[in-house]
């Protein structure tokens, strides 16, 4: 994910030419059944969890059996499914349950999540998000893109049957409307920021009665918009 590039650096008026790291950044072409439906910008890595997600999240796919197979082609990546293209799903998985978290462990789990940029740290050029049970990460990805985070986080969720447990989505960056969406394609109840909403993305939270929480800093936070069976304790 990260490449060396010689630069000139400027600094008090001095010139000094030195490497420095970069993120990588790369545009996959996905084929669903030899159709292509998407070009995604992504880091490379985990690139399977990705095509898996993006599928899923943009309803090409209910289920992990609904893929056949993911071959990697000079063009691009060929998925292949048991459904046609046209035939999309606005379905979501939905567990009816009753939950608590206390807001103490927000920024435990936010800081743990920041801690492990590790691109970022390296190049300040990633987004980062995580998937929580409320008391404890159970997954995590960094990427170039912020979509292309979440589309790794919900392929590997549902690929490793972690999707049940994921009632927090964390992520490092701004929330949109399509982050709402996906998080309501996979049941989270939540979504925890350490920057900004958009407005289309708290009235999308609130009609699909998601938890909105942003500006998540030093020992302060937003609730934009609440869940009927989530408390903050």
């Amino acid at each position: 994910m990260i490449k060396f590039v010689k630069i000139l650096r400027f600094n008090n008026g001095l010139k000094e030419e030195l490497e420095d790291k970069i993120v990588k950044e790369r545009n996959i072409n996905l084929y669903l059944n030899d159709k292509l439906i998407e070009r995604i910008v992504y880091s490379p890595s985990f690139e399977e969890k990705l095509v898996f997600g993006y599928l899923f999240l943009k309803g090409y796919i209910n289920k992990k059996n609904d893929l056949k197979r993911i071959v990697f082609k000079e063009k691009g990546y060929y998925a292949d499914c048991h459904t046609e293209v046209e035939n999309i799903s606005d379905n979501f998985l939905l567990l009816e349950k009753q939950f608590s978290i206390n807001s103490s462990k927000l920024f435990v789990l936010m800081k743990e999540l920041l801690s492990k940029s590790i691109v970022f740290k390296q190049t300040g050029g990633t987004h980062i998000s995580g998937l929580s049970d409320g008391q404890k990460l159970i997954s995590f990805f960094e990427d170039v893109s912020r979509q292309s985070t979440i589309f790794k986080l919900v392929g590997d969720a549902i690929l490793t049957d972690k999707w049940p447990d994921a009632n927090v989505l964390f992520t490092s960056g701004r929330i949109s409307e399509t982050a709402v969406q996906y998080a309501k394609r996979l049941g989270v109840m939540a979504i925890v920021s350490r920057s900004a909403p958009t407005d289309f993305a708290i009235e999308t939270a609130k009609d699909a009665d998601i938890m909105l929480i942003g500006f998540l800093r030093g020992s302060r936070y937003n609730i934009y918009s609440t869940n009927k069976n989530l408390k903050i304790i």
